[in-house]
């Protein structure tokens, strides 16, 4: 199977992680619209999440929202529970499942000590990326840090280890964090 995770960037591009079925990251991309469009086309995926974050700015909502109409009405997504499908999009909070993944205060994603608490936690929940995959820039790694997390909320729909929230009306799906020992974290190539 394979779980997408999009988060949407202030200068209207979508940064998106791929993550396989042992909760390994693939590929981290970056996308306009028109060529995350073209991708969704072709990527074949089964369960794509969708980051909405309360800080967002009114440009990054309208378009996580336009991607996930996008998805329903072109490619023929359903939300999950509407009814059985084998395609699945949801909304997701990266911040909640990292507010239970770190123990101490979550600091902000938007400092490098932030990033830095977000990457170290991330193979504690089994979440293995190969270090290379990183972007060496502050800005674009914050975004990628993100879409790791969304695509594990895909991931966790999938396998049933999520609890949802009510915000607003809307259903966010939020993975529920479980430690992985590291004997038992796998590692595909």
């Amino acid at each position: 199977m394979v779980f997408l995770g999009i988060h949407t960037n202030p200068d209207k591009t979508f940064t998106v992680a791929n993550m396989d079925e042992n909760r390994n990251i693939r590929f981290i991309s970056n996308f306009w619209k028109e060529g995350l469009l073209w991708f969704l086309d072709h990527a074949n995926a089964d369960i794509i999440a969708v980051n909405i974050s309360p800080w967002f700015d009114s440009i990054q909502v309208k378009n996580a929202y336009e991607v996930v109409s996008a998805l329903k009405e072109i490619f023929g997504f359903e939300e999950p529970g509407v009814k059985p499908t084998e395609k699945v999009v949801l909304k997701t909070d990266a911040d909640m499942f990292f507010s239970q993944l770190v123990r101490k205060e979550l600091l902000p994603i938007t400092t490098r000590e932030g990033i830095e608490q977000r990457i170290y936690n991330l193979p504690k929940a089994g979440i293995m990326v190969k270090p290379e995959l990183f972007s060496k820039e502050k800005k674009r790694l914050q975004k990628e840090v993100i879409s790791i997390a969304t695509a594990f909320a895909a991931y966790s729909i999938h396998h049933g280890t999520y609890s949802v929230e009510e915000k607003d009306g809307e259903q966010f799906y939020i993975p529920r964090y479980q430690f992985v020992p590291r004997d038992q974290r796998i590692i595909s190539r």
